[in-house]
Parts: C-alpha cells; structure tokens; sequence
C-alpha cells in the first residue's frame, strides 16, 4: 500500500508543477481572492489590457531626448514656458549611480504648481520620464520650470526637457483621454490612503496617469513607492500637482520580477481626492523580430517631422509602426 501511494506522489508531482506553471501565466488579478488580498490592496494587477495599445507611443516619452549635465550640491537649471505652452516633456536619470532630483513648476515668483522630489537606486536603470500639463497663462508671471539635483555633490543628473507645441499638445491629449476612459480608474480619498498595485512579472514599464476632474478637481499629493520585494524601495517619489486643470503622466521602469507599487495619499480627507490609472507601457516580446535595428529616432523623433515629435504615426501594436 505504501509503494502504491508513494508512485501515485511520484505520478501526481509533474501535473501539480505544471499546473502551478501555467497558474503563472494567468492574469494576478484572476489569481488573487478577496479573502488572499491585503486590505489595502486594490482589486487590481497592471497586466495587460484594451489600452496598452494605446500607452506605448514612444513619441511621448522619448528617450532620445538632448540630455544637460547638472551636477551635485543643489546645482539646478531653470526653462522658461514659451507663451502658448501647455505641456512639458521630461528625462531624467544617471550613468548609474542613486538618482535624487526635484523637479518643481513656478507660475510667478511665489507660487509653485507641481513638484515631483525623486529618489532611485539606480537612475540609469530605472530613469524617469513624465509628462506635465500646466494652464497656458501667463497673468501671475512667467511660468518656469525648475530641475535641481539634492545637497549631495556625488549625484549628478542628465536632464532632458522639450516643450511640445500647442499642435503635439492636443493630440497628446486626445491620446490621454482615450487611454483613461479605456482604462480602470483606481480612487484615491486622503488621508493616508495606502493602494498596493502587483506588477506583473511580463510587464517591462508602467504607465501612470493622474487625475482629479471626476473627483473634486482640486490638486493632489501623494508618495509613489516602487517595491521589489517586501519594503524594499527601489525608487521613490513625491509627487503634487494640480489634479483638474493639470492632469500628470509619467513612465516607471520595472525591470525584473515582483514589483508592486504602493501609493499613499498625504492630503487631508476632503481635500485630495483623485483617481490614478496604471497600464502596462512596455512588455516583454512587445517588439517584432525586424524591428530589432530600429533608427535612432524610434524613441520620439522622426527626420520627415517639422516639430521634433512623429504624433498620431506611432499609435497601434507595440513598437510595429513607426
């Protein structure tokens, strides 16, 4: 009887494994239940889903962007906002050493819009990439973007910015609104609401939209914590802006396995309202076998374009029409 059941064990053994092989390429949400799901954990895995085609325009978060040098020790530079300009695209990251910057919008000399404090491990693995919408007036004074790096003088930073025309502007936007009505809005209320989000194991990069015009429109700030493994914070933001008038998007790179991001809502109760969304941006085999050798301007420039940017020619199948 014992040699019986012991071959039955030996038999049974490759059907459980395959069986928990094939549970891993399933979505995590299908996986996880409402008894198994910490309690603040959002019912939700970034997987993919009917907008992931629609995030990967590499023409929004370029890469290729011309990068500036600041150095350590609270060095900063500053861009003045073109008259007519409503939104900003920025690069930043390191040769590979801790990446801590401040990015900060000023309307005037006073008054700051957005900020975004930035701490990674590695800027050179996990840089930042994000676009910022701001109100196109100039009443209160020239509004100016400011990039500084932390009171350390060993962590540098390379800094690309580029200011989109009001053409790119709006069809960055239309892109936007489609990708957010597509996608499951995760709600956010305040005072230190915690939402834990699993990255799925496929997923190369993660994007990230922010709003507040269903919600209240008023502004939000919020921690961002990117985590591979338990409490161990790979990279780190502190991120306020403008929730209704000035919707924030931006490209987290989540290289590996077991990334979960935790967001905490540091406004009051009341007050800071809003509604993010995470779609997958790149994921893994996304890009077709011929498209191996792709021309430097893959990234968000085109040689046949007048403004810098190829909008509305990048849309469709990851990376497979340029």
């Amino acid at each position: 009887m014992k040699i019986g059941s012991s071959i039955l064990a030996i038999i049974l053994l490759p059907i459980a494994a395959t069986s928990a092989f094939s549970q891993r390429n399933n979505a995590q949400h299908e996986l996880n239940t409402a008894n198994t799901l910490p309690k603040n954990q959002f019912f939700y895995a970034v997987t993919g889903n009917e907008s992931s085609e629609l995030s990967y325009d590499p023409s929004a978060f370029p890469k290729n962007l011309p990068m500036q040098l600041i150095q350590g020790g609270n060095s900063r530079l500053t861009y003045k906002m073109p008259l007519g300009a409503d939104r900003v695209q920025m690069l930043i990251q390191s040769n590979g050493r801790p990446l801590k910057a401040r990015v900060e919008l000023w309307c005037g000399p006073i008054r700051r819009t957005h900020f975004l404090d930035i701490s990674n491990m590695n800027g050179q693995e996990t840089p930042v990439r994000a676009c910022l919408k701001f109100k196109a007036v100039d009443s209160a004074g020239p509004q100016t973007l400011q990039i500084n790096t932390s009171e350390d003088s060993t962590f540098p930073a390379w800094v690309g910015v580029d200011v989109m025309t009001p053409e790119r502007s709006a069809e960055r936007q239309k892109v936007f609104d489609a990708i957010w009505k597509s996608s499951t809005k995760i709600y956010s209320q305040g005072d230190k609401t915690i939402r834990s989000v699993p990255i799925a194991d496929n997923v190369k990069s993660v994007m990230l939209l922010v709003w507040s015009k269903d919600v209240g429109k008023k502004s939000f700030k919020v921690n961002v914590e990117l985590l591979q493994g338990p409490n161990c914070k790979r990279q780190y933001y502190q991120l306020q802006c403008g929730g209704g008038s000035q919707p924030y998007q931006a490209v987290f790179e989540t290289p590996g396995n077991g990334w979960t991001i935790r967001w905490t809502n540091t406004k009051t109760l009341h007050d800071g309202s809003h509604e993010f969304v995470l779609v997958p941006y790149e994921v893994e085999d996304d890009v077709a076998e011929d498209h191996v050798g792709l021309p430097p301007y893959y990234n968000g420039y085109s040689p046949d374009s007048t403004h810098g940017g190829n909008y509305g020619k990048s849309l469709g199948p990851h990376g497979t029409n340029l």
